[in-house]
């Protein structure tokens, strides 16, 4: 991790009276990269352009320790309106659906002189955002993680276990999404728990599968398929959804799968890459 230069220290050492801004640099899951600053107006920092908020943010201390045996941790608050956008959808929405799950950041300390001359920057943070611990319609809460939790990753990779270790179509499951996407709009008697779009599909067809809005207020909502019913085409999700949809809303649907042999050879047809090892003895069985 790179620390103060030479100069830096320097200003530091000959000087009492300084000025700090924060910077946070945010890389979403999508590529979306996001440039922030505490100051009290927007700074031009090596060439990026850091906004002063809304957004705004706050953070407590952070947590530091020697070694890999605890992850270094960082509490994190996010405090916007729901007229703060990114890419046209407010930021709390996009917390609220998952766009922050596990975003890189890194937290900077800038220091400037009296004239507001830059001086330079210390990295204080380099991690992911990690847990939302609390989301109101004015403000988000994480534990952002150092990325010493990186180091924490099953091996070997793969393990011998009954059940599927592709993750639906990935590139291990080769099955293409287009092909098993169905399209669908609102019907009467929805609710932001459930829709009702009377598909035919057989029984649990859609359960633990994904639902994309592509239009009304929901546009680009992904939310978790939790069970379907063919009676009547119900759809349960996980979670409620942000607003209820209008009935003529448009969506598409993908099936999910139980990561079963009996799944992925009559539902999908896929048996030559099913990553799951059925015939493992369990722990207990005696040979």
């Amino acid at each position: 991790m790179k620390t103060a230069t030479p100069s830096l220290i320097n200003f530091l050492a000959s000087t009492t009276e300084f000025v700090m801004a924060e910077l946070y640099d945010l890389t979403l899951a999508d590529g979306t990269a996001l440039h922030y600053t505490t100051f009290d107006r927007s700074l031009q920092v090596g060439g990026t352009t850091y906004l002063s908020g809304p957004p705004n943010f706050t953070r407590g201390t952070v947590e530091e320790v020697i070694g890999v045996s605890k992850i270094g941790t960082l509490s994190l608050e996010i405090h916007a309106s729901p007229s703060d956008l990114i890419g046209g959808v407010p930021i709390l929405q996009k917390i609220a659906r998952g766009d922050f799950d596990k975003a890189q950041i890194t937290v900077r300390r800038l220091f400037m002189d009296s004239a507001l001359n830059q001086q330079g920057t210390v990295i204080r943070f380099v991690g992911n955002i990690g847990d939302l611990d609390q989301l109101s319609r004015t403000m988000a809460k994480f534990t952002c993680k150092s990325k010493v939790e990186d180091l924490n990753i099953q091996l070997p990779r793969s393990i011998l276990q009954p059940t599927c270790i592709q993750t639906l179509f990935d590139s291990g499951c080769t099955l293409n999404t287009s092909a098993f996407a169905v399209n669908g709009s609102v019907q009467a008697g929805r609710t932001v728990n459930k829709l009702i779009p009377n598909f035919t599909q057989a029984n649990s067809y859609f359960d633990n599968g994904q639902l994309v809005f592509t239009s009304g207020t929901n546009n680009g909502h992904v939310a978790a398929v939790r069970t379907y019913t063919n009676s009547g085409g119900t759809v349960y999700f996980f979670v409620p959804l942000p607003t209820a949809p209008g009935i003529g809303d448009t969506f598409t649907i993908y099936p999910g799968c139980d990561k079963t042999q009996a799944t992925c050879t009559a539902k999908f047809s896929n048996l030559a890459n099913f990553g799951g090892f059925p015939y493992v003895p369990v722990p207990e069985t005696a040979i």
